[in-house]
């Protein structure tokens, strides 16, 4: 029996692209799609594939799709990021019982899959918040999915891909940077958005692919040549946290006029901690539209570091994890 999962549904093979000889440098890189909208957990684009479409599925229309498909399939791309949790892809037939997610937790690789053959989560291999390119390759041989990370095989499942019973499903979606359901119904929690980037993509056949849709094209950004660790805040963002230990907020705004540009305020007491709020001061709200722009390696409060990503609201074009090493055309902002 051929294999089938969300990234078993397809026919065509796609292959690594090789890495450059030591010493050397590509003489030119391809550009880079940031994995986060800013928005939360919504995916920056979804794809469709629909496996009808290819011309040998339709010259023999009384055969079940799946008995064509061959015993191996595969997706790649190269990552980047300093973040160490959040999702890289989702891919699925159906959301409910045949599902695929690939994201990072303490910066390593895991899997969350879902369908009539297992029910698992499972990470393994090596962090790859560093900052540096990795090159990651998920590929479905037989009933088996491998995982692998700069050419090294670090994971392999096996007897956990096959077709659905009775069921033919040739459509399949892959979105990048988020979910396509609710974070309640991963097996095990995660914080969706992911500050990072990707490059050199391939996802399953393009032979089969039907439609891209690029999501919340407004809030799409691109990605920084080099990047270090830390925090971004472009022109007029803020931040809010929620302190629990205190009746206070803590709120954040770019702007001139401290070191950094940044301002912290704590609104005024009394207050209800159940409801906490962004204070701006006066003298910040006509500032809000300035052209200053800033980094921070972290933020603190009450001995805790705060996460971005937990921040009771936010802009959505911080960023959350990373800082651009040179600030240029692509944030259009000066230090």
């Amino acid at each position: 029996m051929e294999s089938r999962g969300p990234l078993a549904a397809s026919p065509g093979l796609l292959l690594l692209l090789p890495l450059p000889p030591h010493g050397h440098q590509r003489i030119q890189d391809p550009p880079a799609v940031h994995l986060s909208s800013g928005s939360g957990q919504e995916p920056i684009t979804i794809m469709t594939f629909d496996f009808t479409k290819i011309r040998k599925y339709e010259a023999m229309p009384h055969v079940p799709s799946f008995l064509l498909r061959p015993s191996r399939t595969s997706s790649s791309f190269e990552l980047r990021t300093w973040d160490p949790e959040g999702v890289i892809f989702y891919g699925d037939t159906n959301p409910q019982k045949d599902c695929f997610v690939l994201g990072l937790r303490d910066g390593r690789p895991e899997i969350q899959m879902r369908n009539h053959l297992a029910q698992l989560t499972v990470g393994a291999g090596p962090r790859l918040d560093d900052g540096k390119w990795h090159q990651v390759e998920v590929k479905v041989l037989g009933d088996s999915l491998l995982l692998s990370v700069d050419g090294e095989e670090v994971l392999c499942l096996r007897q956990v891909s096959g077709p659905l019973a009775g069921k033919v499903q040739p459509v399949v979606r892959i979105a990048l940077g988020g979910l396509l359901f609710p974070v309640s119904s991963l097996r095990l929690p995660l914080v969706p958005t992911l500050d990072g980037c990707l490059r050199r993509e391939n996802w399953l056949d393009q032979q089969a692919q039907t439609s891209v849709s690029a999501l919340l094209t407004s809030s799409l950004r691109s990605c920084a040549a080099e990047s270090q660790p830390g925090t971004f805040f472009p022109p007029g963002t803020r931040a809010e946290f929620s302190l629990q230990a205190s009746c206070r907020a803590l709120g954040l705004l770019s702007g001139p006029g401290t070191p950094a540009g940044s301002r912290f305020w704590p609104p005024p007491c009394p207050w209800d901690p159940r409801k906490p709020s962004l204070a701006q001061p006066p003298a910040l709200r006509s500032r809000e539209a300035s052209s200053a722009s800033f980094c921070l390696d972290g933020l603190w409060a009450q001995g805790q570091k705060l996460d971005m990503d937990r921040a009771l609201s936010r802009s959505q074009n911080i960023w959350t994890h990373s800082c651009p090493q040179s600030l240029g055309n692509d944030t259009d902002s000066t230090h």
